[in-house]
Order: C-alpha cells, then sequence, then structure tokens
C-alpha cells in the first residue's frame, strides 16, 4: 500500500479514486441504453467504445483496488473532483507511447514516453476550467514523480475543447496530420501536443 495522492487545485483537484467516484465513474461510462453519452462524441469517437460488460469490469476492479489500497508508486490515472465539493468531475491517465529499455554498450535505449489522458464528463463542466487545472497538476504530478523528459497527448481538431487546454498550458503543438480522422461523416486533422520537461519547470517558475 501506497501514501494516498491529493493533489489539490484552486478549482480542480486529482486524487485516488474512492468508491463514490468509481461509482460516478460507472454513470458516465457505461453505455446508455440509446445513444451515446455527449462526452463520447469528443473524446476519441474513433475509437471502440466501452461495453457494458467492460465498463462494469473495469469499475470493479478500481474498487478492488480503492478498498486495498493497490496504487502503483507513479499513478497511472487519479480521479478529478471540485476542490470545494469533492463532487466527482473525471479522470487523468497515462499510458506508454513506448516503453523504456535499457541502455546499451553504445548509449542506445528507447526513453520513457508517456501519452497523457483527460476526460471531463459532464458537460456542464466543460468550459469550467476544471480540465486545464487538472492537465496542469497531472502535468506537474508526473515530472515530479516520473521519469521522462516529455509529456504529451493526441486530440483531434474537432474537440476544440482539448485543443485550446494546450495552447492554455504553453503545450507545443508538435505535429498535425491532416484529414487523418474521419468522425461522423467529416474529415478532421489528428493533433499532438507536447511539452518538455525543462519547458514547463521554466514557465512553472515564470
Amino acid at each position: 500500500m501506497t501514501d494516498p495522492v491529493l493533489i489539490p487545485g484552486s478549482r480542480a483537484a486529482l486524487r485516488d479514486w474512492t468508491p463514490a467516484d468509481i461509482e460516478a465513474l460507472r454513470r458516465w461510462i457505461v453505455p446508455p441504453e440509446q445513444g451515446v453519452h455527449k462526452w463520447q462524441l469528443f473524446d476519441g469517437p474513433f475509437y471502440a467504445r466501452w461495453t457494458a460488460e467492460g465498463a462494469n469490469g473495469w469499475c470493479d476492479g478500481l474498487l478492488r483496488r480503492a478498498h486495498d489500497g493497490d496504487w502503483p508508486a507513479v499513478r497511472e490515472h487519479l480521479a478529478v473532483v471540485d476542490s470545494a465539493t469533492g463532487r466527482f468531475v473525471g479522470q487523468v491517465s497515462w499510458y506508454w507511447e513506448e516503453r523504456p529499455t535499457e541502455e546499451s554498450a553504445d548509449g542506445t535505449a528507447l526513453l520513457p514516453w508517456r501519452r497523457l489522458g483527460l476526460a471531463i464528463y459532464d458537460p456542464s463542466d466543460w468550459s469550467a476550467g476544471y480540465g486545464t487545472e487538472a492537465l496542469a497538476l497531472w502535468t506537474d504530478y508526473l515530472f515530479r514523480t516520473a521519469d521522462g523528459d516529455r509529456l504529451d497527448y493526441a486530440t483531434w481538431s474537432g474537440n476544440a475543447g482539448m485543443c485550446r487546454i494546450g495552447a492554455k498550458l504553453g503545450f507545443t503543438e508538435e505535429a498535425r496530420f491532416r484529414k487523418a480522422r474521419k468522425v461522423r461523416g467529416e474529415l478532421y486533422d489528428a493533433v499532438v501536443y507536447g511539452v518538455l520537461r525543462e519547458e514547463w519547470e521554466a514557465r512553472r517558475a515564470g
């Protein structure tokens, strides 16, 4: 069992999952009987969606881990909650874009390359500052606790909110793959925003 993580901000806070957070998450990721949740129209709509079985299985696994305090030293995901009320808002996460390898004799190695994720589920919470602050806190946390000299996230040009967050936080638009995503019959660009450790530290110090 590791020490609990709670990262406060002025609007949003990040914390280890509680049973209440997980049940709130379940309501947002289990498919509705008709249609889709609105957040799913913007968060990777070109990827396969959760099935009810898969979503419930994920939440049940989170409940077991929350009960046991079974979290890795560097968290892979945290709940995003309202700082004042503790109300569940969304989640932050990361995954390996490329797993690191040991350095060879000639100095060749794959470096730690983490790609970030962010989801704010209720449309009434969009454009309220939760996403921007949550991603800033998450970036701070990972540069403080994990190795690697860069972090990035991938989105698409139809997700204007995620594109704005990158610009607000000083991430650089590092790649734009034109007309790479087809969403509801329209073509959009795939976009990657990234930041280097030294850039982030200099920006935060300033």
